[in-house]
């Protein structure tokens, strides 16, 4: 019997998003369109506003590549992706699926495995016996694979090929030729593209670098570290997520924004920002 198969799925609604992430993704680089909920389904309008794709889909994200990945409504929803006309590209016929990122995306069809497909919908890759896959990132994609131990995390090409045998508890995308990996005990640091300890494991919990810097996690607070693991700003926030080249954080009850630094720039009362936050977290 083959496994059931789920993908990690990405679901962006929020213009604050795309503006204030600070991810680098050039796939997103200018918004068009925008996907908003509308009664009970979703709806696509433009930067002023106007309706440009009726109020259908259960789910929605935003474009990437010129497609949006979309879930039907009804008792036996699907995922498809959709151009910018509000036409399906690809069918709506898959079980689970994630959002376009370098040129591919994952989906699973009923009682499947998955498989990576491009834009026009052809497949790629078939991970025969994977239960969960992130999406590509600087060329690699974490997959992962159950054992007698337990959940392990690996990565392969675009090719399909094994490049990090499964290994790691958990783990996040690449980026900056960098991923945060979790091992047996809890702990974060961070390998290279062949998968050598490159930051030694330390962290409670530890995301993607950008731009050359990482916010780490250590006793409960954030903190901000360069490419060799040194800090640049020891832990002593409660929250910290990159904003473009600043970091909106939480300290206190109060947010703020801090440069790379740690100085702190403007402090605001919790209300709409925590909500923000929430949402980017």
């Amino acid at each position: 019997m083959k496994k059931k198969a789920q993908c990690s799925i990405a679901i962006i609604i929020i213009i604050a998003l795309l503006t204030s992430c600070g991810g680098g993704d050039k796939e997103i680089s200018v918004v068009k369109l925008i996907p908003v909920k509308s009664g009970n389904y979703f709806q696509y309008i433009d930067k002023d506003g106007k309706i440009i794709i009726n109020p259908q889909f259960g789910e929605a994200t935003v474009f990437r590549n010129n497609l949006a990945l979309v879930k039907t409504s009804g008792d036996e929803p699907r995922w498809g992706y959709i151009s910018e006309d509000g036409k399906y590209v690809i069918t709506a016929k898959y079980k689970n699926a994630t959002i376009f990122s370098e040129d591919m995306a994952w989906v699973v069809s009923e009682n499947s495995v998955p498989t990576a497909i491009n834009a026009k919908g052809e497949i790629k890759i078939t991970l025969q016996d994977a239960q969960n896959v992130n999406i590509f990132k600087d060329g690699l994609a974490a997959y992962s694979l159950s054992d007698g131990s337990g959940v392990k995390w690996g990565f392969i090409d675009k090719e399909g090929k094994i490049i990090i045998n499964p290994q790691f508890s958990a783990t996040g995308n690449f980026n900056d030729k960098k991923c945060a990996v979790e091992n047996k005990d809890g702990k974060w640091g961070y390998i290279d593209k062949e998968g050598k300890n490159l930051i030694n494991y330390q962290f409670d919990l530890a995301k993607e670098f950008v731009n050359g810097k990482a916010i780490v996690v250590s006793g409960g607070k954030s903190g901000l570290i360069d490419e060799n693991g040194k800090y640049l700003i020891n832990p002593q926030f409660s929250k910290m997520v990159v904003d473009k080249d600043m970091f909106l954080i939480e300290q206190d009850g109060k947010w703020g924004w801090c440069d790379k630094d740690g100085k702190i720039t403007t402090r605001h009362h919790g209300g709409g920002h925590k909500k923000a936050f929430r949402t980017l977290d």
